[in-house]
C-alpha cells in the first residue's frame, strides 16, 4: 500500500500558517483510525477532509465512524440502522450508513424514537397492574428512577437490538461488490446538493467509475 502524503494548508484566525500543525494532526487522525488499512484504496480525500473537519469542530468522534465502516466492511452489524440506498436527488444512487455522533443531540434523537417506537414499558407495566387489580394507583418517588431508566437506557438498548439507533450519515457508493467511502453528510436535505457537488469535484478523480454511476441520477 502507497501511503499518500499529506500538506494542508491552513491559518488561524490571526493570518498565521498553520499548515503544518495541521497536517500533523491530520496524520495522526488517519493513522490512528486506520480507515486506509481497513478500505485500502477505497477512503476518499473527500472523506478524510469531512471526518477531520468534523472532528476538529467536536462534531464526530473519528473512532466511531471508523469503527461503523469496519463493521460494514466485515459485514457485521453494530444496533445502528443498516445501509440503504438513496432514492432521491441529489444523492440518488449513492448509499449511506449511519454512524452515532456523540453528545445529547444523538441521544436526545435516539430517545425521541424510542418513545415512538415502544413508549415506557416500565410505566406501561404499572398501568396494567393497577387495571388488573381493579385499583386507583399514584406513582411514588420510588417510581421516577425506574421509568427514567426504561426511558433511556431501555430504549436505548431496544433500538441497538432493533438495529434501529439513528445518526447521521457515512456516504458510500457501492462498486463490482465492493464500497468506496466517499463523504460525511447529514439528514438535512438542504446540504446534499452542495455534497454532490463537492463528490463530482473531487471524488470523480479518484473514482471514475462514480460519473458513469450518477450521470443519470440527478
Amino acid at each position: 500500500m502507497t501511503k499518500r502524503k499529506w500538506n494542508l494548508e491552513a491559518k488561524d484566525q490571526g493570518g498565521n500558517d498553520i499548515s503544518e500543525q495541521i497536517s500533523a494532526e491530520f496524520e495522526v487522525i488517519v493513522q490512528a483510525t486506520r480507515l486506509e488499512q481497513i478500505a485500502q484504496g477505497r477512503i476518499s480525500v473527500l472523506f478524510l477532509l469531512s471526518l477531520f473537519g468534523a472532528y476538529k469542530a467536536d462534531r464526530i468522534d473519528p473512532f466511531q465512524v471508523a469503527a461503523e465502516i469496519e463493521a460494514l466492511e466485515k459485514g457485521e452489524t453494530t444496533g445502528l440502522k443498516p445501509p440503504i440506498q438513496n432514492r432521491y436527488p441529489p444523492l440518488k444512487g449513492l448509499w449511506h450508513k449511519h454512524y452515532m455522533q456523540p453528545g445529547m443531540a444523538s441521544l436526545a434523537t435516539n430517545m425521541q424514537h424510542g418513545l415512538k417506537q415502544f413508549g415506557i414499558p416500565y410505566f406501561a407495566q404499572k398501568v396494567r397492574e393497577a387495571q388488573e387489580a381493579g385499583e386507583k394507583r399514584y406513582l411514588i418517588l420510588d417510581d421516577i428512577a425506574p421509568i427514567v431508566d426504561d426511558a433511556v437506557r431501555g430504549n436505548f438498548q431496544r433500538l441497538r437490538k432493533a438495529e434501529k439507533l439513528t445518526g447521521e450519515w457515512i456516504v458510500f457508493a457501492k462498486h463490482e461488490e465492493l464500497n468506496y467511502y466517499l463523504t460525511l453528510a447529514t439528514h438535512d436535505k438542504t446540504t446534499h446538493e452542495h455534497e454532490r457537488q463537492l463528490i463530482e469535484n473531487i471524488c470523480y478523480r479518484e473514482f471514475p467509475f462514480l460519473e458513469d454511476m450518477l450521470r443519470n441520477e440527478g
